[in-house]
């Protein structure tokens, strides 16, 4: 793939994701406010959430089978995108021609998840075949930054203009936000379109169902990243819908002040992806993942001890920075743990499992908060925020540490080897053919300097030695059936790379 190409589709990328963002910031956080403002029940609003997630999860499944059909997977994007736009018109007509038809609002959202969850996967998988892999930290963190970026203006928008509007009449505000996001999800449409349009590795693809790719869960990696996100989403959504329920309805915030939060919370994310990308690009999405997944449980203990507004920023600012790392992260290691040409079909499967826990988490929170009694809290949700705090804690404790590095890392070997690095790859043991930090522009001398002809001073004799005794090594302690190697001995390592040098010298 030419470089200009890369270049021109990972900038309509960017483009596509704040133009999505600013739909998103518009409505994300504003759904539940609108149901509230139709005097939905608890209930219905948490079937606003485990509805569509039931829905699009059973999409899921049906994704990678469109894509061997049509095999155009920017045509899928582009046309998923409009539809989604679209039905953001019925939408906003409910309160002025269906008011006590409340359901449809449930109705229109599981409609618009049926396109946005056969959108995810077919992304990931595009976007995947086009950012080159030394470059997938960096370039979604700056990626995220942008989308960060635009959700929180727009979301601060959105509170300005609910705020302005409530008291004269609260329905238009809303009104406006989804005539904006009906323009946004067209715009990002538009740019999804012009993007480079790689040909799919169906030919490569390894077409398992799902269930054999429950049955292989245990065994592999990716499979127990699946079952820890999985497991930790459930424990999330238990609490996540009713946040603003108890903003809003419990502790009575205004638009403005719910607005002000969320604003908190999108600031922290745009701050921290930009430096949380050159992590995971130096340390491994391990490394992230494993920080933020002990401390994004904390964030529901945060919310018992005080419903002060000043607080709760703070709170909201200490979940920015939190989900940054985990969402970064995570997307990160889909990327890193499963083969190009089965990406489709593997990330449609763990977002079927993912829709499943968050129905379930959401289904069973509201559940909860219809039986439990508010004792010593406000309300019963306080509870759920409990209850979600603890699971979620109890699943990273649990299950992170039997996640493995995904990706390339760069390992340091001793002091005299400052500037010398050793490649592992966890599925792969260690690869010695990779000496010297494996950056872009590295790699580009690299190949500059094996098209000049090299004169050949060191015998082929020379050559097979150092040649058998690394093959020895390799042999002796790299078994290519393992899928993950300890290093045992790095003194002998040490030793052979010290004779290859030597033998470099020589030339």
């Amino acid at each position: 793939m030419a470089e200009d190409v890369v270049k021109k589709s990972l900038k309509y990328s960017i483009y596509d994701g704040a133009a999505f963002a600013v739909m998103d910031g518009l409505t994300a956080s504003f759904l539940t406010p609108f149901a509230v403002a139709l005097n939905a029940s608890v209930n219905l609003i948490a079937a606003l959430t485990y509805v569509p997630q039931l829905i699009g999860a059973f999409i899921q499944l049906f994704t990678a089978k469109i894509v061997e059909l049509l095999k155009d997977r920017r045509k899928i994007l582009v046309v998923s995108s409009f539809m989604h736009a679209i039905l953001w018109i019925p939408l906003l007509l409910i309160p002025y021609a269906t008011p006590s038809q409340k359901y449809l609002l449930v109705v229109y959202v599981s409609l618009q998840a049926i396109f946005v969850q056969l959108m995810q996967p077919i992304g990931n998988s595009l976007i995947g075949d086009i950012v080159p892999k030394y470059e997938r930290g960096r370039f979604f963190g700056l990626r995220n930054r942008v989308v960060g970026a635009a959700s929180f203006i727009a979301a601060l928008a959105a509170g300005l203009i609910l705020n302005y509007f409530s008291p004269k009449n609260p329905f238009l505000g809303f009104t406006i936000l989804f005539v904006i996001a009906f323009i946004a999800r067209v715009l990002s449409g538009v740019f999804k379109g012009m993007m480079h349009n790689p040909m799919p590795d169906l030919a490569h693809e390894e077409k398992f169902s799902l269930f054999d790719f429950v049955k292989r869960m245990d065994k592999t990696n990716y499979g127990h990243f699946v079952i820890y996100v999985v497991l930790f989403k459930f424990a999330t959504y238990i609490a996540s819908p009713f946040f603003a329920v108890f903003m809003l309805k419990d502790l009575g915030f205004t638009y403005l002040q719910f607005t002000i939060i969320i604003a908190a919370e999108l600031t922290a994310s745009f701050i921290a992806m930009g430096v949380l990308g050159k992590i995971i690009d130096e340390r491994g999405t391990k490394f992230v993942l494993y920080i933020s997944g002990m401390l994004t449980p904390i964030i529901p203990f945060l919310w018992l001890f005080s419903s002060n507004f000043y607080y709760l920023i703070i709170v909201e600012i200490f979940s920015g920075l939190s989900w940054a790392g985990f969402n970064l992260s995570s997307s990160n290691f889909i990327f890193d743990a499963v083969k190009p040409e089965n990406r489709v079909r593997c990330i449609a499967y763990y977002k079927f499992f993912e829709g499943m826990a968050i129905f379930a988490g959401a289904l069973f929170g509201g559940f909860l908060i219809s039986i439990l009694p508010a004792w010593i809290f406000i309300s019963s949700i306080p509870f759920v925020f409990l209850i979600s705090g603890v699971l979620r804690l109890v699943t990273s404790l649990l299950l992170l540490p039997t996640l493995k590095e995904a990706r390339l890392i760069e390992l340091g070997i001793g002091h005299s080897f400052f500037k010398k690095y050793l490649t592992i790859r966890p599925s792969e043991g260690l690869v010695f053919e990779v000496i010297g930090k494996y950056r872009k522009h590295e790699e580009e001398k690299r190949q500059k300097r094996e098209q000049k002809p090299i004169k050949q001073k060191t015998s082929s004799k020379e050559n097979e030695i150092y040649n058998k005794k690394l093959l020895k090594f390799i042999d002796k302690n790299i078994s290519p059936k393992r899928e993950y190697h300890e290093i045992t001995d790095m003194h002998e390592i040490e030793h052979i790379t010290e004779e290859i040098e030597k033998g470099k010298a020589r030339k």
